[in-house]
C-alpha cells in the first residue's frame, strides 16, 4: 500500500486518505474518508483527537489494514 495524501479535519473529525495498492500500479488511486469512530475502532493503538495531529504514513497503513480486514476497498480512480 502506498499513501499518496492524507488530512485530518479536526472540525468534522474526518480523516481523508488517498492511497493506492500494489495491484493498482501507477495507474489508479483510491479515496476513503473515515470518521472518528472508525479511526478509534480500527486504530492499532489507543488514540484520541490530539494524537491525530501527529499521525504518519505507518499509522495510516496500519489503520487501513485493520479497516480492510472487515470492509471492501473503495473503487479505483484514474490518475
Amino acid at each position: 500500500m502506498k499513501i499518496i495524501d492524507y488530512d485530518y479535519n479536526e472540525d468534522d473529525r474526518i480523516l481523508y486518505i488517498e492511497f493506492s495498492l500494489k495491484k493498482d500500479l501507477d495507474e489508479y488511486y483510491r479515496i476513503i474518508e473515515l470518521d472518528y469512530s472508525d479511526i478509534e475502532y480500527y486504530s492499532p493503538t489507543i488514540i484520541d483527537d490530539e494524537d491525530l495531529s501527529d499521525i504518519d504514513n505507518e499509522f495510516i497503513i496500519e489503520l487501513l489494514g485493520g479497516y480492510f480486514k472487515e470492509n471492501k476497498y473503495p473503487e479505483q480512480l484514474m490518475l
